[in-house]
């Protein structure tokens, strides 16, 4: 594959956000000196300005396909990466761009993982008490459930090895995805290798959140039945000795 940076950023209603990230994002990535290419992931159908914004800031506009779900922005962004390594960033304004030179310096060194973690040492987050509490639940009930030593498994801002990510068979629609992803690569292969960089995770800058709390909580629990089983069923398949 091809070196170089597929950056996916699932939209739905950002236009606006997407005028601010996109000039920024162009810059940082043009600072790294690779080949790149930024993949908005919008609706089936178009619902604001992003398709403009996108071509008029030298972004690929891509239409996610199987729904409109979060998920399935995931799995199109996935399929459609042509680089070597693939990131994925919130089109909200939460994630910093500037943080993927740091991503991509440190993925050369053999990780097969870049996590940008609130929750490692130096990072932090914006987000109101509710919000953090409940991360927190999350992030610990998942690690222990999982047997996952990474401090912040739910920030979907991450670096992954691209042909790795498209060897995934993915079933979460939600934001759920983002555990499905980590818990599979980790269960792919013996010492699979993680790294966490901290971040500085800020809110929204326009628009409204797509996350429904109700919705939000349901579908964790599902995924966590759901993929300890398979976790399960995979270690009781695996030869003595193996991941």
């Amino acid at each position: 594959m091809t070196e170089g940076i597929s950056v996916v950023i699932p939209s739905y209603q950002e236009g606006e956000n997407l005028k601010n990230i996109l000039p920024r994002l162009n810059g940082e990535l043009s600072g790294i000196g690779v080949p790149y290419e930024i993949l908005c992931v919008d609706t089936m159908e178009p619902l604001d300005d992003t398709e403009a914004v996108c071509r008029g800031s030298g972004a690929t506009y891509v239409k996610r396909a199987g729904g409109n779900n979060y998920g399935d922005a995931i799995r199109t962004g996935f399929r459609t990466a042509q680089y070597k390594y693939t990131v994925v960033m919130d089109g909200d304004g939460s994630h910093d761009p500037k943080c993927i030179k740091e991503f991509y310096e440190e993925i050369q060194k053999g990780h097969d993982l870049i996590i940008g973690s609130r929750y490692t040492k130096g990072g932090d987050t914006e987000n109101p008490f509710i919000l953090k509490a409940m991360s927190y639940v999350l992030n610990v009930t998942y690690r222990l459930m999982f047997g996952i030593q990474v401090k912040d498994v739910s920030d979907s801002y991450r670096m992954y090895r691209t042909e790795q990510t498209q060897a995934l068979t993915l079933e979460c629609d939600n934001f759920d995805i983002v555990e499905e992803i980590l818990i599979k690569l980790s269960m792919s292969r013996k010492g699979y290798d993680i790294k966490e960089i901290p971040i500085y995770f800020e809110e929204r800058k326009a628009g409204v959140s797509k996350r429904k709390l109700g919705r939000f909580i349901l579908s964790y629990i599902a995924t966590m039945r759901r993929l300890k089983a398979i976790q399960i069923k995979y270690r009781r398949s695996s030869p003595k000795g193996s991941c």
